[in-house]
C-alpha cells in the first residue's frame, strides 16, 4: 500500500469520526433535552416531569415521536405513549391542548400500569422469574 492510499484511508475514517463526533455534540439528544427544548415544562419531580403545550395530543404524540424514535408505543383513548430504553412519555389531553409526563422507567410503568401494562410489561424485576417444579420450558 502506498503512502497516498493510507492518507486517503486515515483522511476517510478521520472525516467519519468528525461526522460522529459532530452529531453527538450537537444533534440528537435523548427524548428528555427533545422536551426541555420544544414544550413549556409545567413541573417537575426528580425523574418526573410534567410539560404542557397548546398542540392537541395527537398532533404533540406525531412531533415527538418524529423527533425521537420511541422502541414501543401504545395507544388508548385516554392517551399516547411512548417507550424510550430508560423513560416512558404519556400525552394526555389538557383542555384544548396537552399535558406531556416524563418519567423514569419504573416510576413510569408504575403509573402508567393500567394503560401499558398488559402491552409492555410490569416494569418489575419479577419480569424475569420462570417459575418453579417441573417442566420443560426453563
Amino acid at each position: 500500500m502506498t503512502f497516498r492510499t493510507k492518507m486517503i484511508i486515515a483522511g476517510a475514517i478521520g472525516g467519519v469520526g468528525l461526522i460522529v463526533l459532530l452529531f453527538a455534540i450537537f444533534g440528537g439528544g435523548g427524548v428528555r433535552s427533545y422536551l426541555d427544548d420544544n414544550f413549556r415544562r409545567q413541573s417537575a419531580s426528580g425523574d418526573s416531569v410534567v410539560y404542557t403545550s397548546t398542540a392537541k395530543p395527537k398532533a404533540v404524540y406525531e412531533q415527538i415521536r418524529g423527533a425521537r424514535k420511541p422502541a414501543d408505543t401504545r395507544l388508548d383513548p385516554s392517551g399516547y405513549f411512548l417507550r424510550y430504553s430508560d423513560d416512558i412519555v404519556a400525552i394526555t389531553a389538557n383542555g384544548t391542548g396537552s399535558r406531556i409526563y416524563i418519567d423514569d422507567e419504573r416510576r413510569g410503568y408504575a403509573h402508567w400500569l393500567p394503560f401499558v401494562g398488559g402491552v409492555w410489561g410490569t416494569g418489575g424485576s419479577g419480569e424475569n422469574f420462570r417459575g418453579g417444579g417441573p417442566g420443560g420450558g426453563k
